[in-house]
């Protein structure tokens, strides 16, 4: 839900809630200051796939949820 509060100069301003990233491979909330990696999907280049530091030292498969790509 997005907030309104006046800004200096009088006119409001529109402050939105962020989502935050969740980890493709075992879908845990990714925290601001873990390790974790973004990139686009190799295969299709349209979806921003997130992985843990868990499941990225584990190796653990992720499916891009666009064109089910696989990768390690």
């Amino acid at each position: 839900m997005a907030q309104v509060s006046e800004s200096k100069g009088g006119g409001p301003v529109i402050v939105e809630a962020a989502t935050p990233p969740v980890c493709v491979s075992c879908g845990r909330l990714i925290t601001p200051r873990e390790k974790a990696v973004k990139f686009l999907c190799p295969n299709c280049g349209v979806v921003l796939i997130w992985r843990c530091s868990k499941c990225r030292d584990l190796s653990n498969p992720y499916k891009c949820p666009n064109c089910g790509f696989e990768g390690p």
